[in-house]
């Protein structure tokens, strides 16, 4: 998605997020304590519980499911940076896409149950963008993109690029194990483009409980 920013690898390591590419990065104003508290209440929106399943050709799927309770910030506030949405007209308007960054520690018993064993989720951490103020209308374009990343063992929540890599050695990603989904109507908080990464395996998953309680 164009929108998104490009990465820098020694700024990621050194704060440990996807950060903002700089000559991308724009001043528009400080972000207020209720844009803050707005983002900060996206992630918490986050479901608090969800079930799925990997799809296998000729047998059943394998099912498994997250359970989370959200505990302390990692961050006293979410990261929050705007890009122009252009270099054009779009510029002259003022109009931007905002980026926002955010990881929340979870609560000991926040589990992943997958095949009878229960793993450890230790924090959420959101890559999210808010489109809202770029002054694209269409029906199709979603007006935020949420990217999160449900991560187990992993107590301090440093990532998802290890500090100093290369120089460090072994892989460039520090999470081994994580749910990875996204969400485009925070209204709902459906998770869509589910993925699993278990012990550096990754599997493509359906969403099959959506932890809506009737």
């Amino acid at each position: 998605m164009k929108a998104f920013l490009k990465c820098h690898r020694s700024i990621a390591g050194a704060f440990g997020f996807i950060a903002i590419s700089a000559f991308a990065l724009v001043v528009t104003a400080e972000p207020t304590a209720q844009d803050k508290a707005f983002y900060r209440g996206l992630t918490q929106s986050i479901r608090e519980f969800a079930k799925f399943q990997i799809p296998l050709p000729g047998q059943p799927g394998v099912e498994f499911s997250y359970e989370l309770e959200f505990d302390q910030p990692l961050w006293p506030d979410p990261i929050i940076g705007d890009t122009l949405a252009g270099y054009g007209q779009e510029a002259k308007e003022g109009r931007f896409y905002r980026s926002f960054y955010d990881k929340i520690f979870l609560k000991e018993g926040s589990v992943l149950k997958l095949n009878g064993e229960e793993i450890p989720l230790t924090c959420v951490f959101v890559a999210g963008q808010d489109n809202r103020f770029s002054g694209d209308m269409s029906p199709i374009f979603p007006q935020f993109v949420m990217k999160v990343y449900v991560v187990a063992n992993s107590y301090t929540c440093e990532g998802p690029l290890r500090r100093g890599w290369p120089e460090t050695g072994g892989k460039e990603e520090a999470w081994d194990t994580y749910l990875y989904f996204e969400i485009r109507d925070p209204t709902i908080m459906l998770p869509t483009e589910n993925k699993l990464r278990y012990r550096w395996n990754e599997y493509h998953s359906v969403l099959i409980d959506d932890g809506e309680r009737k």
